[in-house]
């Protein structure tokens, strides 16, 4: 239909025509300011990173079982020590303590009930042969020689923690044994050892 914008039907067609158009522009509009919130809008997230105590202790498996052996005349004057390379390895995260302490305060004979005190082995740490840990100034790391007994003493403290820290242990019975206090302790008559026996537990903590 041909129409005379003069007219004021014409007019009103102008402005229908002007209306849509504005509302389409108004919505291209709106779609892309939409478009454009919805791609600057921002989440956060907490990020914590979290630390809680973890320790262990282990004796070598292949040392589960020390023999303090008196078998010659020098043994009996001398006395006995046994020391065992890399036998406990620790792991701690940041500073521990090793303690150690025996099931009792004697070691009884197998098979009858003679006893001898656990306080005549003196417990002794080094820094293992590997280097992990030797206990050397500014380490951190304090040895200290544990009379055994029934109650746990202190045998190694730092200040640090660490991974596959090894330690060399010493069982020194070498004070009593060469005060000839066992002597008279073999008692068998079909020449079989006699065994004096007691158990030990080293324990790590925080200290």
């Amino acid at each position: 239909m041909i129409f005379n914008q003069n007219t004021i039907y014409g007019q009103l067609i102008v402005f229908l025509h002007t209306y849509k158009a504005i509302l389409c522009l108004l919505a291209i509009l709106t779609l892309f300011a939409s478009s454009v919130k919805a791609q600057s809008d921002a989440g956060s997230v907490t990020v914590n990173i979290i630390f809680r105590p973890v320790q262990t202790i282990t004796v070598s498996p292949e040392q589960k079982v020390i023999d303090l052996s008196y078998n010659t005349v020098d043994d009996h004057q001398d006395g006995v020590s046994v020391r065992v390379d890399n036998h406990l390895t620790v792991f701690s995260t940041g500073g521990f303590l090793v303690s150690v302490e025996a099931t009792s305060d004697h070691f009884t004979r197998l098979g009858g009930s003679e006893t001898i005190p656990v306080s005549d082995v003196v417990i002794r740490p080094t820094g293992g042969s590997d280097g992990s840990d030797s206990g050397s100034s500014g380490s951190g790391t304090v040895f200290s020689d544990a009379i055994l007994s029934s109650s746990p003493a202190p045998l190694i403290t730092s200040d640090k923690g660490g991974r596959d820290l090894k330690y060399d242990i010493t069982y020194d019975n070498s004070v009593a044994g060469s005060a000839q206090h066992y002597i008279n302790r073999y008692e068998s008559s079909d020449g079989a050892a006699t065994v004096y026996t007691s158990n030990i537990t080293y324990t790590i903590t925080t200290p």
